[in-house]
Formats: C-alpha cells, sequence, structure tokens
C-alpha cells in the first residue's frame, strides 16, 4: 500500500512539473533537459524515501526535483 502511494505521489507530481515546463519550452512535444531533470529527480528522490511518513517522500521529491532540476538546467546551458 505505501509503494502505490508513493507511485502515485511520484506521478502527480511528475505531470505538475512536465505540464508547466513543457508549456514554457517553445517546442511543443518536447522537452529541455532541464524538464527531464526535474521529473527524473523528483521520482528518485519520492522513491528513496518512500520507507518514511508523507512528509519525508514530499521533501526527498522536492529536493530531489531541485538537484534534478538544476543538472538539466547546466547541462542545457552549456
Amino acid at each position: 500500500m505505501k509503494t502505490l502511494k508513493t507511485l502515485a505521489l511520484s506521478t502527480v507530481a511528475a505531470s505538475a512539473l512536465a505540464m508547466t515546463a513543457c508549456s514554457s519550452t517553445g517546442n511543443y512535444g518536447t522537452m529541455n533537459n532541464t524538464t527531464k531533470g526535474t521529473i527524473a529527480g523528483a521520482t528518485a528522490g519520492a522513491l528513496i524515501k518512500s520507507k518514511g511518513d508523507s512528509k519525508d517522500i514530499a521533501r526527498g521529491a522536492v529536493l530531489g526535483a531541485v538537484l534534478g532540476g538544476g543538472t538539466g538546467y547546466v547541462i542545457d546551458h552549456n
């Protein structure tokens, strides 16, 4: 049950980030590396913290999104 809850939370967070980021790329149907890194980081962070409570999962998702998005931003701008 906890794994299902984590997966659902990760999916919702990743979908929200993807929809927001895709609208600002200017190219329909494509995502930049910042967006991809944010989604991957949020999902990985939530899954890594999946054994904690919902606050731990959310913190892991936020931290992962920041790190993944930052890495993607650096890749996009170099």
